[in-house]
C-alpha cells in the first residue's frame, strides 16, 4: 500500500490520486530545489533511527534534478546532515539517508538490496508512483512538490517513521 503525503511548506492543496492520502505543496517559480530540500529535511525529521546519530549522512546517487539546495537540509531536519555523492549501484556504506535520482533499474535494485535490513531512510526523486521499494518518493510538478510514503517499505525498514506524518495529508477523495 502506498500513501501520498506532503509537508506543508507554503500552502497545500488536496487532489485525488489512485491510492491513499494526497497533499502537495505549492512552489513559487524557481524554488523547486529549496522546497525539495525542506521536504527531504521534513522526511528526516519524521524518521527515527534505533541508535541515535549526532550527524546524519545523506548519500545522493544517480542523476538528480532537485538536489541543488541539499546543503540546507539540516536546517529543515533539525540536526546536522552531511550530504555526499555516491556512485549509482554502490553499497551505500555509511549512509543514514539514501536519496536516489535517475539511474538504471539494475543499479537501483542493487542499492535497495544493499540497504535492506539496515537503518537507512530511502528517498526516490524519480519514482512518483513509488514502485521501486523506497520509503518516500518525491512527486515534483511545475507548480507543486509532494511525496508518497510506501507503507510496505516502512514496514520492512529498520528505521521508524513517525505516524504523525500521516496527519499532514487529506484522505483520498475527501477531506478530514
Amino acid at each position: 500500500m502506498t500513501l501520498t503525503v506532503a509537508l506543508i511548506v507554503v500552502s497545500a492543496s488536496a487532489s485525488i490520486g489512485s491510492t491513499g492520502l494526497i497533499a502537495e505543496t505549492r512552489v513559487p517559480p524557481g524554488q523547486h530545489d529549496t522546497v525539495v530540500a525542506r521536504t527531504v529535511g521534513g522526511m528526516i525529521s519524521y524518521t527515527r533511527w534505533l541508535e541515535p546519530r549526532a550527524v546524519l549522512h545523506l548519500c545522493v546517487s544517480g542523476a538528480t534534478a532537485h538536489a541543488g539546495a541539499f546543503g540546507r537540509v539540516g536546517q529543515a531536519a533539525g540536526r546536522p546532515v552531511n550530504a555526499q555523492l555516491i556512485a549509482p549501484g554502490s553499497p551505500a556504506q555509511g549512509c543514514d539517508v539514501l536519496y536516489m535520482g535517475t539511474m538504471n533499474a539494475a543499479d537501483r535494485q542493487r542499492m535497495m538490496r544493499a540497504i535492506r535490513d539496515r537503518p537507512v531512510l530511502s528517498i526516490a526523486e524519480s519514482d512518483p508512483d513509488c514502485r521501486g521499494g523506497t520509503i518516500f518518493c518525491l512527486r515534483v510538478f511545475p507548480d507543486r512538490v509532494g511525496f508518497r510514503l510506501s507503507i510496505d517499505a516502512v514496514s520492512r525498514s529498520a528505521v521508524r517513521i513517525d505516524p504523525r506524518v500521516l496527519q499532514i495529508a487529506l484522505p483520498e477523495g475527501g477531506s478530514k
